[in-house]
C-alpha cells in the first residue's frame, strides 16, 4: 500500500503501511524530526470493506493528537 503524507495542527507526518498477519501495521514519521509511532490495526470490525486504505488513514490522522511526540528541543 502506498505511503500517506497529511499535516495537522502545522506538523507534517509521513504514514508507511504495512500488512501483517494479524492485521495493519502503521509507521507514523513526523517529518521535522523524524520521530515514528508504530500503530497497529487488528483485522476486525472497524474497516470499511470497500476502502481499507481510506479507514486506515483515518485512523491515523485521528491517532496523531493522542500520541505522546516529543516537544522541540534547542542546541
Amino acid at each position: 500500500m502506498k505511503p500517506h503524507r497529511f499535516e495537522q495542527a502545522g506538523a507534517a507526518f509521513e504514514v508507511f503501511f504495512e500488512r501483517a498477519p494479524e492485521g495493519w501495521v502503521a509507521r507514523i514519521r513526523r517529518e521535522e524530526d523524524a520521530v515514528v509511532h508504530v500503530v497497529a490495526f487488528p483485522d476486525g470490525p472497524g474497516y470499511a470493506a470497500e476502502d481499507v486504505r481510506g479507514s486506515l488513514i483515518a485512523g491515523c490522522e485521528a491517532a496523531v493528537a493522542n500520541l505522546p511526540w516529543p516537544g522541540p528541543t534547542r542546541h
